[in-house]
């Protein structure tokens, strides 16, 4: 609740003026709900949406999940080697191939039909 009553305002000072206290006016605040934080002691929880951090956010599912509680596991899983064994973690970091030094890598071959898809706005040529 909030007091909006001007000092001052409506009021008279010196001989034959009434002495009546003047009526407060007091404005109601708006009914909330109770913050998240009310019954935490040293915490505050920042309920604004975070605008910049949109970008980094996940639209589709990446390819090879099937299902978006894996995938979630699997982004909550902590990869280094702080949180786990050095064995562990090298297993993780681990590329899939690997090839020695010097080794012709054939260029991939573009499915049938590709040649007429554009890519980002540019057309082939």
């Amino acid at each position: 609740d909030i007091d909006v009553t001007l000092p001052g305002w409506g009021s008279w000072a010196g001989i034959g003026t009434n002495d009546k206290p003047k009526k407060r006016v007091i404005k109601k605040a708006k009914e909330t709900a109770p913050r998240r934080d009310a019954g935490l002691e040293h915490v505050i929880i920042n309920t604004k949406k975070n605008r910049k951090l949109d970008d980094h956010l996940v639209r589709r599912l990446p390819h090879p999940y099937k299902n978006r509680s894996v995938f979630e596991r699997e982004m909550r899983q902590p990869i280094g080697p702080q949180w786990n064994s050095i064995r562990s973690f090298r297993e993780m970091i681990k590329p899939n191939c690997t090839l020695v030094d010097g080794k012709v890598i054939e260029p991939m071959v573009a499915p049938k039909g590709f040649d007429s898809v554009r890519i980002k706005g540019r057309s082939k040529g």
